[in-house]
């Protein structure tokens, strides 16, 4: 065997994540998500959109008026994390770890916490949604659910992915 590097597993897992991420057609956001067991192996993976059979060319669905519900993106968007629940090949998911792009949000964090998630690594937190991210917190901590960022676990990992990040979008790297 040669001297080729390998990746480690939360390289290979959360830029599973970020591809996914590309998949997305929210332009304001695009996330991802990819769940893996214990055995390091992939149990679905998801990215936010709608729901099968909701056009992507209906501009209703991609409003932004977050006080009216019926033209709130936020109605209609199904977020990363619940995507790659529901397209898991098994359940429950005891035991297993969640790699997302995005810091999950509160309804995210209950389905993650229900199927039995035991750990949340995720890439990236929006300042201007601590408070839900404390609520988060508050639901993963009593379940007793780990949660890291990427960099944390990993930071080798995140320089990784956040290379692979530069190359999707095009964006170049920090100067």
């Amino acid at each position: 065997m040669g001297n080729k590097a390998l990746i480690d597993w939360h390289s290979m897992f959360m830029g599973v994540a970020l591809l996914a991420s590309a998949r997305s057609k929210d332009e304001r956001t695009r996330n991802g998500a990819c769940i893996a067991s214990a055995d390091h192996r992939i149990l679905g993976v998801g990215y936010n959109g709608l729901p099968r059979g909701c056009s992507d060319a209906d501009p209703v669905y991609w409003s932004d008026q977050d006080e009216d519900p019926y033209l709130s993106r936020h109605s209609y968007v199904v977020h990363a994390e619940m995507n790659a629940i529901l397209n898991c090949v098994t359940l429950p998911l005891t035991g297993s770890r969640i790699y997302a792009t995005q810091f999950p949000c509160p309804r995210c964090t209950q389905s993650i916490i229900q199927v039995g998630i035991t750990e949340v690594v995720w890439l990236r937190r929006k300042p201007h949604q601590a408070r839900a991210n404390e609520a988060s917190l508050k639901m993963l901590r009593e379940a007793g659910v780990a949660i890291v960022s990427l960099n944390e676990a990993d930071a080798g990992a995140e320089a990784w992915v956040m290379a692979l990040d530069q190359h999707i979008t095009g964006t170049p790297g920090p100067t």
